[in-house]
């Protein structure tokens, strides 16, 4: 092989071109990127940089920009991949021009799900995906500015809780009956909409979004499915991604919920390799789905490096995520079974426990709430499928660390 196409210049395809200059790859890398910036980290766009966009964090980007140039790194940003040419061997440009490759990587991630509502490109409607899209939500996040957040997934109840430190008076809205319940389960999502509360936002759960009511070009109100108006100077949504398959599709790969990929991050053609957000993987448990996860992005990127040098890679982890909202550190490894037997160490008033999620005594899933040491060794917990006692699990004089080793 002597030379790669990464499609993406996000933290997927940075983390990917790291692996394989780190390999000892000698070859040529183009990175390609819609976006003017280079590879950056995307968790500080619901906190930090909403919070005060002037001045990122000294660690927002993957790389300084000198790494690029001395690693050789042919940094095509603010360029749109058109096509995947594989007749011609390579990755075709906007413009026309060929990028050759030997093999090529899709980190193309998604785009942020638009409200199938009149209005919903309006102005002060904001959608979070991109540097670009936190710096013109932070220019409507003003002290007494009244936001609605449509959508209590982990991006909109972390920029609901940005908006309250910010001073903004904030109103969720939320399908389901509690937020982040898909991932948390309805006892822990509960418990975080209760949080939310109590630090000052409005919920309303359970509720639908039916249409917008507007003022000189921009939403003034938010109609819910009940009848209910919230008068509003700028809303948030926040209600996941579609993933971005069109390359794939053009090109004739095997496409699903995302762009169909095996253990080796490779796709339905054996010169092209998927990973991050975009890419429908085996699931540790079983079946298939996509990860939109901080980890998996960087992970799989890493794994699909070597996979393309020809090394050995079986790529297949369990789920983990941590969000960070008001003083809460969350934190979520595996997956929650169906009718699991829920265990809990320490006190949920307290807000510093741990839940586990068992399914005939077997470690499923955990999460930590501002109990992050916890979770290092609950990770390896749920990768090793380790059984335990619920009484083991819920006495705290009983070390997480012990439980690991009783189990090896």
């Amino acid at each position: 092989m002597r030379s790669v196409a990464i499609v993406g210049a996000n933290l997927a395809g940075g983390r990917a071109v790291e692996a394989l200059r780190q390999a000892g790859f000698d070859g040529r890398i183009t990175l390609i990127g819609e976006e003017p910036w280079r590879p950056y980290e995307r968790p500080p766009l619901s906190k930090e940089v909403l919070w005060d966009p002037a001045n990122v964090p000294d660690n927002f980007f993957l790389q300084n920009e000198a790494w690029y140039d001395d690693n050789r790194i042919d940094m095509r940003l603010g360029t749109r991949a058109e096509a995947v040419d594989l007749a011609a061997g390579g990755v075709r440009l906007s413009g026309g021009e060929l990028v050759a490759a030997d093999k090529v990587l899709l980190a193309t991630g998604g785009h942020a799900r638009k409200l199938n509502l009149a209005g919903a490109d309006c102005a002060n409607v904001h959608y979070l995906r991109t540097r670009d899209d936190a710096a013109r939500m932070a220019l409507d996040l003003l002290e007494g500015a009244r936001i609605v957040i449509v959508g209590m997934g982990v991006i909109g109840a972390e920029v609901a809780a940005s908006a309250i430190k910010l001073g903004c008076d904030v109103t969720a809205v939320e399908p389901l009956a509690a937020p982040m319940e898909r991932a948390l389960g309805q006892r822990f999502g509960h418990w975080l909409g209760e949080e939310h509360r109590k630090r000052g936002v409005k919920t309303h759960f359970s509720r639908g979004v039916t249409g917008f009511k507007f003022a000189e070009g921009r939403v003034s109100a938010v109609e819910l499915d009940d009848g209910a108006l919230i008068p509003c100077d700028a809303v948030v949504v926040g209600v996941g991604i579609v993933p971005a398959t069109s390359l794939a599709l053009d090109a004739g790969l095997a496409v699903n919920n995302g762009i169909i990929v095996d253990r080796r991050c490779q796709t339905s053609n054996p010169v092209v390799f998927a990973a991050g957000d975009v890419a429908e993987q085996d699931g540790f448990f079983g079946g298939r789905f996509r990860q939109e996860t901080y980890q998996n992005a960087a992970d799989q990127a890493q794994a699909a490096a070597m996979a393309m040098l020809e090394r050995e890679v079986d790529y297949c982890r369990p789920m983990w995520y941590w969000s960070d909202q008001f003083d809460l550190n969350i934190q979520f490894s595996g997956q929650i079974p169906v009718q699991a037997e829920v265990v809990l160490r320490g006190d949920m008033e307290s807000n510093a426990f741990v839940a586990f999620f068992l399914s005939g005594g077997t470690i499923n899933g955990m999460l930590t709430v501002n109990r992050a040491p916890d979770m290092g060794i609950g990770k390896r917990l749920v990768e090793r499928r380790v059984k335990a006692s619920a009484a083991q699990l819920a006495d705290a004089d009983v070390s997480l660390r012990d439980v690991l080793k009783q189990a090896s």
